[in-house]
């Protein structure tokens, strides 16, 4: 039976029977950038499941691959292993990385476009019945993140308006990614964000609707982000003061565009 809503915040009040959907671009995604709300919403009780819809096969891997494996391989496993340390369930879609920039493969998100990739998440709405719906925005320019959030809406209008999901823009405000360009300068002078203008890098803080304090939840988010050990996090050699900013706190724009 569908939950009532009418009294509470299904954003900042889950609570047992409440149905999540966390879509995700590539692995490390889900943990990286939405880790805190998967984790808030299941020790609410909601059930939470995670879209990944590539297997981020363009990532540059920090470790030497097993033999005979490769990096879509490890890192879907990667996925798995977050998704399930934090209390969802998971799937992995079909679609390959579409890296930075550069012509997208055949198969790629991208390449694809978001009318085929809306209608694949379609269908997992069609299945999961979300109540929520969680997507990075695309703060940090990746156009994979760009494809995925427009892909999310767009499945989410096709649905009837009585099962549309609020959709919740987990987003990374200017005020701290001008934080993170400064380190970064420092840490990684030739990483490719410095070419990005400081006042055009992630979402204006006008725009934010909801700051949810999870700082509560830290520790257990930092060991998921420990487990895909392929990847370096975004926020590795920062300071702590920056990376508690960055993971201690959620900064939202719901919609339901």
């Amino acid at each position: 039976m569908q939950p009532s809503f009418a009294s509470r915040d299904l954003l900042r009040e889950p609570q047992p029977g409440d149905r999540w959907m966390v879509v995700a671009a590539h692995p490390d995604d889900e943990t990286f950038v939405c880790g805190s709300m998967i984790a808030a919403a299941v020790s609410a009780g909601a059930r939470v499941h995670v879209v990944c819809c590539s297997r981020g096969e363009l990532g540059e891997s920090v470790i030497a691959l097993p033999a005979g494996s490769t990096l879509a391989n490890v890192r879907e496993a990667e996925v798995r292993e977050a998704a399930a340390f934090l209390g969802a369930t998971i799937e992995v879609l079909h679609f390959a990385d579409s890296g930075f920039d550069g012509m997208p493969a055949p198969g790629s998100l991208c390449a694809e476009g978001v009318e085929v990739v809306a209608a694949a998440l379609g269908e997992c709405m069609r299945r999961q019945q979300p109540d929520v719906v969680v997507v990075f925005d695309g703060s940090d320019g990746h156009r994979d993140h760009h494809l995925v959030r427009d892909a999310v809406h767009r499945a989410n209008q096709h649905r009837a308006n009585q099962q549309r999901a609020l959709v919740a823009e987990v987003v990374l405000p200017n005020s701290l990614m001008r934080r993170w360009l400064a380190e970064a300068a420092q840490a990684r002078p030739d990483a490719a964000y410095h070419a990005i203008d400081p006042a055009s890098f992630g979402r204006p803080d006008t725009d934010i609707t909801d700051v949810l304090d999870h700082r509560h939840l830290l520790d257990l988010r930092m060991q998921a982000m420990a487990l895909p050990r392929s990847q370096h996090t975004p926020f590795h050699g920062f300071s702590n003061d920056l990376t508690e900013a960055f993971l201690g706190i959620d900064y939202i724009v719901r919609t339901n565009r």
